[in-house]
């Protein structure tokens, strides 16, 4: 655990106050939920909370439906790291924070198409190498991380693909 340095006192209500530099940092924004965790005796810790995350045994199984079915690379993203792959990703990039370009696209809100020579890095050190759709998955009115479908050419099957897979993960997310 890193030390910020940072006091902050509990006021008569009960609440405390996030550094704007913490916000900033762990890329916090108004409204976001935060899970709390106690650890060990004397140690509270929060967590930005991911609910697409949450379902991860879903999520993963999905992923695999999806490419074994339609054999479509496909990606889910919440708003800071990947959460599943299937297909020609590297399982060792879930987990990886989404680059701030990824990030920025998704909260445009609306289907995208990305072709291969826009060079997007969607983490560290992967670039997505074929044109891909992105779709925001969308959970009561809050973009909460993407479905991004890849193939060696974008037609109308990918395109369907996406816009089905983030609909069902908002649906699924919804409850």
């Amino acid at each position: 655990m890193k030390a910020t340095g940072v006091v902050r006192r509990i006021d008569e209500l009960g609440r405390i106050v996030v550094p704007k530099e913490v916000r900033r940092t762990m890329r916090i924004k108004e409204g976001e939920s935060l899970e709390i965790f106690i650890e060990d005796t004397d140690k509270i810790v929060l967590k930005k909370y991911s609910p697409v995350e949450n379902a991860n045994d879903f999520v993963n199984e999905f992923v695999d439906s999806i490419y074994s079915s339609n054999h479509k690379d496909i990606v889910i993203t919440d708003n800071e790291k990947i959460i599943a792959v299937a297909g020609n990703y590297r399982k060792d990039i879930i987990g990886k924070r989404i680059t701030l370009r990824l990030e920025d696209k998704i909260q445009k809100r609306n289907t995208q198409i990305i072709e291969s020579s826009d060079k997007l890095e969607i983490c560290e050190n992967t670039d997505m190498l074929k044109p891909a759709v992105i779709k925001p998955i969308n959970v009561y009115g809050d973009i909460i991380g993407c479905v991004i479908v890849s193939s060696e050419k974008i037609g109308d099957v990918e395109r369907s693909l996406a816009e089905f897979s983030g609909a069902f993960m908002s649906k699924y997310l919804e409850g």
